[in-house]
């Protein structure tokens, strides 16, 4: 099981990834197991709020997709487990918060973006990792410039930098930082607050704000995954053409 789910109470339920490694990585199934359990839970009758945590001392290291993949629409089908969580995730009726604990990187720091109210340790890092693999991070691009301005967006997928918690609060990516291991206990603070106000202007404050502000393009990123098909596909078929060259 790539994640386990808890009955808080009072209508909070509890999401933890269970990734791969001490980087707690999600594969593919792994992402399209939490697309499943996410569209569950937004017909789940009571529920209020979801908080979203990572197994052990990580949130979540990226996502490890399918390799040697040559036909773009393979590709394609790989990369569409992003958007079916993305979509899953946005979807739902109730408030996302995030407890963030070790680093959340890739497909993490992309749902730290996300989310509607991310507590983040201390000693937290973030980062977009995947130009350092010769990968441009294109379907975190597609929505990442509502929260950051262009300039940042694009030095952060440049560069590959890890980025503090403080840096990522002061980017507009997360909601505040608390000491390292009190992230849990902060974000179901905040859920208890969130879960005892009316459960019907929450879901339209959430809903309203959301599409206020412009969160979500499927358009933007279906895009984003037919670029990187094309690129990616071509990269594997060369390998395998040529495997003793180099690839970026």
């Amino acid at each position: 099981m790539a994640v386990r789910v808890e009955d808080k109470g009072n209508g909070v339920t509890l999401l933890t990834l269970v990734g791969q490694s001490d980087r707690n990585y999600l594969d593919t199934d792994a992402l399209l197991e939490l697309a499943d359990t996410a569209g569950a839970l937004a017909t789940r009758p009571g529920l209020r709020v979801l908080v979203v945590t990572g197994a052990g001392d990580t949130f979540c290291g990226g996502r490890k997709g399918k390799t040697g993949l040559t036909q773009a629409s393979d590709v394609a089908d790989d990369l569409n487990a992003i958007l079916k969580v993305n979509s899953a995730f946005a979807a739902l009726p109730v408030p996302t918060v995030l407890a963030v604990e070790g680093a959340a990187f890739g497909w993490g720091f992309g749902m730290s973006a996300q989310a509607d109210y991310v507590v983040a340790a201390a000693d937290a890092v973030f980062a977009l990792p995947e130009m350092s693999h010769g990968m441009p991070p294109l379907i975190v691009l597609s929505y990442l410039f509502r929260f950051v301005s262009y300039k940042r967006g694009f030095e952060l997928s440049l560069t590959s930098r890890e980025i503090s918690a403080a840096d990522a609060e002061r980017y507009g990516i997360i909601t505040e930082v608390v000491p390292k291991g009190a992230t849990l206990a902060a974000a179901m603070k905040v859920a208890d607050f969130i879960a005892a106000q009316d459960a019907k202007s929450i879901s339209l404050l959430r809903k309203f704000g959301r599409e206020a502000a412009q969160l979500a393009d499927p358009t933007r990123s279906e895009y984003a995954v037919s670029l990187m098909s094309v690129l990616l596909a071509e990269r594997a078929l060369a390998a395998q053409q040529n495997p003793n060259a180099t690839q970026h």
